[in-house]
């Protein structure tokens, strides 16, 4: 908006509090941009930088060296199409060390399948290229999500214990053990690694081929992710299941046992744990997070509040200006910074829309 001349139209948060979260918070540390500085003085660098960063932090990376954002869904094909079109390429990825370091893993996995089967994933690589880019893979070591934090290696052990039988997921921001059995499940067949729409699909489509089959089967479905997903995920399931009796499917959300709470009713009466700790929402200080209170800062009692005071802005002034934005107009290097680091997003709409990385982006890499 303040790159069209609109900088004058308010935009109001629905949250008084400081917008942000722990994983976006490591990628504006003093850490983070020192890991930059060495990217930029290396040739033929590209930072990959997770979408859940800050504006300010896309802006500050694209003025130290070519960025463009992914997602958990499209970070694989973004770096085997960056080393497709520059073979010569380092890539820097952060801030998320766990997603960062899975994706060497899922790499590596890569590395040893069939090369037909690497093409089927992208034509132009082979065992090769895959084992080549890994040697050039670099990650930020000092980011965190806490909400995936909570997977740790006690979690596995439950798993591997309790449903050795289980089809396993994970995200690709969960820490190592968990993902490692995630991977590993996927390989043999029974799991799947990946972002959240790639979660979800895998349990439907398992679940959609048990009802073809028409007999009596029960899954069971290990969810390594926020447990946001499981609502969207169990109405998915139910629609699924739907006319029939035979199939039967439980959804296992895994989490370390400081990061619920019991609520003191009976399993046959109500809900006898939920996610969070009983000193606040979602995270506890031992046990990471059963949900993001990051994501859930944004309310509907919230939304009411500004449109309300928008009603009488003349009254609530002091009110709306707590909620205007906090860095709203800062600038790097002379450019808004909101200009700046649009540019990354820009990049990866490129990617998602043609399949290639942009001319822009590769003359960038090589110009630098």
């Amino acid at each position: 908006m303040d790159a069209r001349g609109f900088e004058h139209i308010p935009v109001y948060r629905v949250a008084p509090q400081e917008i942000g979260c722990s994983l976006a918070s490591s990628a504006e540390a003093l850490q983070y941009q020192a890991w930059l500085q060495t990217a930029a003085k290396k040739d033929n660098s590209l930072h990959v930088v997770y979408i859940n960063t800050s504006l300010l932090t896309k802006a500050q990376a694209q003025a130290t060296v070519p960025t463009i954002t992914c997602t958990s869904g499209n970070v694989v094909q973004t770096i085997l199409q960056a080393f497709s079109q520059i073979p010569e390429l380092t890539v820097f990825y952060g801030p998320d060390t766990y997603m960062g370091e899975n994706l060497r893993v899922l790499f590596k996995t890569v590395s040893e399948m069939p090369d037909e089967e690497i093409k089927a994933l992208h034509p132009d690589h082979d065992q090769a290229s895959v084992r080549s880019l890994l040697e050039r893979l670099e990650v930020f070591q000092q980011g965190m999500c806490v909400v995936h934090h909570m997977f740790g290696d006690s979690v596995v052990e439950e798993v591997e214990t309790h449903y050795p039988d289980a089809l396993i997921s994970a995200h690709l921001e969960v820490p190592g053990g968990m993902f490692e059995l995630a991977n590993k499940a996927a390989v043999e067949g029974r799991g799947v690694v990946g972002s959240t729409a790639n979660i979800l699909n895998f349990i439907i489509t398992r679940t959609k081929e048990a009802v073809a089959v028409g007999k009596e089967d029960k899954l069971q479905f290990v969810l390594g992710t926020e447990a946001g997903m499981v609502t969207p995920i169990v109405k998915s399931v139910q629609r699924e299941l739907e006319g029939q009796d035979a199939v039967k499917v439980e959804i296992i959300f895994p989490v370390a046992s400081e990061a619920i709470h019991a609520t003191g009713e009976s399993v046959e009466d109500g809900l006898s744990i939920v996610p969070g700790v009983s000193g606040g929402e979602g995270c506890s200080v031992s046990g990471g997070c059963a949900t993001c209170p990051f994501m859930k800062m944004n309310t509907l009692d919230g939304l009411i509040g500004v449109a309300n005071a928008l009603t009488d802005a003349e009254t609530n002034t002091k009110f709306l200006e707590s909620l205007l934005p906090q860095r709203r107009g800062l600038k790097v290097n002379g450019e808004l910074a909101s200009t700046l680091g649009s540019q990354p997003i820009l990049h990866m709409r490129h990617l998602m829309t043609t399949g290639k990385i942009s001319d822009e982006l590769i003359n960038d890499v090589y110009s630098r």
